[in-house]
């Protein structure tokens, strides 16, 4: 499994919101200067993120966006799958249809189980661990 960019950024973005204690909106132009991201694909990851009810757009002159949730209410994997198609480990995992071998192939299985056991981390990872763990 690899993360996208687009996800990488999205968490960029996520954790550079949840640095703002006060949860006041912020521009993407601040957050794209803050984390030198490209302003036009965090308005397409913002879009995504909104969208999947992780943050809120606040309209006005002092508007911008703000995360709509609690930080240990919003996993790693919530943030991925809003951005991105899924988080499939291998093309087994990735829907039916998508391998014509995975009937008859034996390490479908431990895809799948791989898959899960990744997907759960993720899971249990939220954005409030990580500013416990990892952001100063």
């Amino acid at each position: 499994m690899r993360i996208t960019t687009k996800g990488r950024y999205a968490i960029r973005a996520v954790v550079n919101m949840a640095k703002n204690k006060e949860n006041k909106p912020i521009s993407i132009k601040s957050i794209s200067n803050s984390e030198e991201l490209s302003p036009i694909f965090l308005e397409q990851i913002f879009t995504k993120l909104k969208k999947a009810g992780i943050t809120e757009s606040i309209r006005g002159a002092s508007g911008g966006f703000r995360l709509a949730k609690d930080l240990d209410q919003i996993t790693v994997l919530d943030v991925l799958e809003a951005v991105e198609e899924g988080v499939a480990l291998a093309p087994c995992t990735a829907g039916d249809g998508v391998c014509d071998r995975s009937v008859d192939c034996g390490l479908s299985n431990f895809w799948y189980e791989t898959e899960e056991e990744i997907r759960n981390q993720l899971k249990v990872k939220s954005i409030q661990s990580i500013m416990d763990k990892y952001i100063d």
